[in-house]
């Protein structure tokens, strides 16, 4: 079978995006994924103005800004009182704001766009399921429609996820933990009056947060105190009306779900011909929705990373690939980071007046400023653009 000089392993956001940015610095590419279709529903949602930038970079900025809705505040409440407002408007133009769209929406976006420009590039409804490398290429075996086929190619990108198969046939350790915290989430019809804006509730029960979404619909994420097994709309709703007395109807709802929350970073990103990216070298606490984002920023850079070499394929020098390695692994860090402080803001509390003093006094000029950057990616190196 033809395979190019690199084959991506999985064919998500962070897949698809890898290929595009592949194309952009003219290094052939095959992307495999087990799909052939789109999961529905809508998992992850932000998509941050340093990804915005990268996305026209590539010519496809336009596309999500036309299908997404822009949050130009977020405001923080206590359940009783306004705390505080960030403007993300007063952030660095064009895309001072967050832009969010349902995950489903953004692989449709970055499928079309790879179909459209490198037809043939994306295989689906296969699966990589040997990889042994050799001094200058790796041999892969996939299957194709239940078919066998073996192919050699020059690297391959692991972006297949948090239980990555490339991961685990590079025998990479995956170092972390899961978090205490655990949540449900559903999106229902809009019954708040904050219109396009987000909204971070801090009650003393813990977090709840609420965006807006396309369609006059709103998704609200609730903190537990336990992993719920089976949530229902009414579940939902009732811890809502319970601790900040808002009203939702749980006949609007048109998805529910409960998840916990983890933290793992691979021990290497690259093993000579093999690299990983997204979720399959690092995984951060969807609290904060800067997990995507940084798959997307590890994509970039790992293409760039390629271009400076020369020649790709059998050619490429391996030594100049660690580079990726040691600049992508601190910034992964860095995000769990800040991912685990909003993690530890929402969590329920026995002094709320002293954290809701807390917010308010972060929420002031000019640390307003900074909580803005904070959760749009701002502050990060800005060595990928």
């Amino acid at each position: 079978m033809k395979i190019e000089d690199v084959v991506i392993v999985g064919g998500g956001p962070v897949g698809l995006f890898m290929g595009l940015c592949l194309h952009h610095r003219g290094i052939p590419f095959t992307i495999i994924e087990k799909r052939n279709e789109i999961i529905s529903g809508s998992r992850s949602l932000g998509i941050h103005p340093v990804s915005l930038e990268l996305f026209t970079e590539l010519g496809i900025s336009e596309q999500f800004l036309s299908a997404g809705l822009k949050v130009e505040r977020g405001h923080a409440h206590s359940g009783e009182k306004l705390l505080g407002t960030i403007n993300f408007t007063d952030c660095q133009q064009p895309f001072n704001f967050i832009l969010l769209l349902a995950q489903s929406e953004t692989e449709r976006l970055l499928k079309e766009r790879i179909n459209e420009i490198v037809p043939d590039s994306l295989i689906e409804n296969a699966e990589v399921t040997a990889l042994d490398q050799q001094d200058d290429f790796v041999k892969l075996d996939i299957l194709i429609d239940g078919k066998s086929h073996s192919a050699e190619t020059g690297y391959v990108i692991g972006c297949d996820g948090k239980n990555s198969f490339v991961r685990d046939a590079l025998g990479i350790h995956f170092r972390g933990e899961k978090y205490p915290d655990t949540y449900v989430m559903g999106d229902f019809a809009e019954s708040t009056e904050f219109g396009k804006d987000a909204v971070v509730y801090l009650p003393k029960e813990g977090l709840i947060e609420c965006f807006p979404l396309p369609e006059n619909k709103r998704r609200w994420v609730i903190k537990t105190d336990a992993y719920v097994e089976n949530p229902t709309p009414k579940l939902i709703a009732d811890y809502i009306s319970n601790r900040i007395s808002a009203s939702i109807d749980p006949d609007t709802c048109t998805m529910h779900s409960s998840f916990g929350v983890q933290h793992f970073i691979a021990d290497r990103f690259i093993v000579d011909r093999v690299l990983l990216a997204g979720d399959a070298a690092h995984v951060v606490s969807p609290i904060g929705g800067q997990g995507m984002n940084l798959g997307w920023i590890d994509a970039w850079h790992l293409a760039n990373v390629m271009s400076f070499c020369r020649g790709i394929s059998k050619d490429l020098p391996i030594a100049d690939m660690f580079v990726y390695e040691t600049k992508q692994k601190p910034m992964a860090k860095k995000v769990a980071k800040r991912a685990e402080l909003n993690m530890k803001l929402g969590r329920a509390t026995s002094f709320p007046a002293v954290k809701h003093q807390f917010v308010k006094s972060l929420l002031k000029s000019p640390l307003q400023n900074k909580m803005a950057e904070f959760f749009t990616m701002r502050g990060l190196e800005s060595w990928w653009i």
